[in-house]
């Protein structure tokens, strides 16, 4: 369920993380499809992160909007650092940049988030005065934001905040 939306202008920020290519399989739950086998590796590799910034992992995504849905896209499992400094093998660095996002907070079990994903793109997006800003086009990232409210895939009370950049139509 969604309990909250709100505008924000969010700064930049530096991220650490995997970056995979996903083929997204709608028929496979979320708690179970390659997002979350990605999570479940990066998540061993947490500690190799130097400088890292609390409790705050980021899942990006660069999408290319002018794809079809479904088509594949680059999907990052990352956490937030507060300056470079040595980058384990085989993650990446990436500077998340300045942008305005319509953030939804999700309150629920994991393999029900996308749901609120369509409820963006279905509903909210199309009747909002905005228009997606984000994907290879701008450079700007969608995200999903992790921090303590999320608990386990599982848990119903668990929360994510969706960050979708957007911009005035």
């Amino acid at each position: 369920m969604i309990i909250e939306t709100k505008i924000i202008e969010k700064p930049a920020f530096r991220v650490v993380g995997i970056t995979e290519t996903v083929h997204f399989d709608s028929t496979v739950p979320s708690s179970e499809n390659a997002i979350a086998k990605l999570w479940a590796r990066f998540g061993r590799r947490i500690p190799e992160i130097q400088g890292q910034l609390g409790w705050r992992s980021y899942g990006l995504m660069l999408q290319n909007p002018d794809n079809p849905p479904g088509a594949p896209f680059d999907y990052t499992a990352s956490v937030q650092i507060a300056a470079d400094g040595d980058i384990p093998e085989g993650m990446i660095s990436i500077e998340v940049p300045a942008a305005r996002y319509l953030v939804l907070t999700y309150r629920g079990q994991l393999d029900g988030i996308s749901d609120a994903f369509m409820h963006f793109w279905g509903q909210i997006l199309p009747d909002s005065p905005y228009e997606y800003d984000g994907g290879v086009h701008t450079g700007k990232y969608e995200f999903e934001f992790y921090d303590q409210r999320y608990t386990q895939p599982g848990d119903p009370n668990s929360e994510i905040d969706l960050y979708f950049p957007i911009r005035a139509k």
